[in-house]
């Protein structure tokens, strides 16, 4: 099977939620706004308890709590509620048993971690819808899910990486290809923006600096957050490319700070998408 053929595999297993889809249709409707949005949200009082979690997380440090779920998608953004309603249906669909071929925690924690940097990075570089970036760091993985899904033991082949090899060149071995390709193929498929899709297809590409801002972010993020949370293979010295902070005008410094940044609100944030992480106090 090819990536395509895997998003295809998980498209009723990850079928988009009736409640995500409607969101979506309002969305795509000029005349609709927060409050019709807001209705379908809290049709579903799951998905309507993870919107104002999300809009009070350290993701948005809004200073005063949001109570109700319309000014919670008025300060998140009315798109960013259906991406965050696919996540969240991810999220739910695994059992403990599939934790026997893949270290779950370890992918929240890199894709969390992903996001944050991504989003780091885009903020200090004046981008101003910084929030897109948070995005495709989250899903920047979703790949391995579905392989997960769909073939558990070529998952677990994957994940057998240390020192020498890379998680992206495990996966190649294995699958021919990388989670990258399987990750952009379902987020067409679940008509998320070209710019994501585009970004998370490119995102190993990573020989040379990229020619767009947000693919250069994301490869940044990618590989810092790879050495973040896997650092007893990886560290900064080693398997961090100077081209791939340099080309973003950073220095060695701004690495480090956007490392313990990440380090904390990964504590702060990880539990609204690991449903087996408390929350940090």
């Amino acid at each position: 099977m090819n990536a395509i053929d895997y998003a295809k595999k998980v498209s009723e297993l990850f079928a988009v939620p009736e409640t995500a889809a409607r969101v979506k249709s309002l969305i795509d409707d000029e005349k609709s706004d927060a409050n019709s949005i807001g209705n379908v949200v809290m049709s579903d009082p799951g998905l309507a308890a993870h919107i104002l979690k999300v809009a009070n997380s350290a993701i948005y440090r809004f200073p005063r709590k949001i109570d109700k779920v319309q000014r919670a998608i008025q300060v998140i953004g009315t798109s960013a509620v259906y991406d965050y309603a696919l996540v969240f249906g991810v999220s739910n669909a695994f059992s403990s048993e599939q934790r026997q071929f893949v270290d779950l925690d370890k992918f929240w924690e890199q894709s969390v971690c992903c996001a944050i940097l991504a989003k780091h990075f885009g903020e200090l570089k004046g981008i101003k819808d910084a929030d897109r970036l948070f995005i495709s760091g989250l899903l920047h993985n979703i790949g391995e899910l579905v392989v997960l899904k769909v073939s558990p033991n070529r998952a677990k082949d994957c994940a057998r990486f240390d020192t020498k090899i890379m998680p992206k060149e495990s996966q190649h071995e294995s699958l021919g290809f990388t989670y990258a390709e399987i990750s952009a193929a379902l987020s067409q498929q679940w008509l998320l923006p070209d710019s994501i899709v585009s970004t998370l297809a490119m995102q190993h590409h990573d020989d040379s600096a990229a020619e767009t801002i947000d693919v250069q972010i994301m490869q940044l993020a990618y590989q810092l957050s790879i050495i973040n949370t896997y650092s007893q293979h990886y560290q900064l010295e080693s398997h961090l490319p100077a081209f791939l902070y340099e080309s973003l005008g950073l220095d060695d410094e701004d690495i480090d700070e956007a490392i313990d940044s990440a380090n904390y609100q990964v504590e702060q944030i990880i539990h609204l998408f690991n449903p087996d992480v408390f929350q940090v106090a």
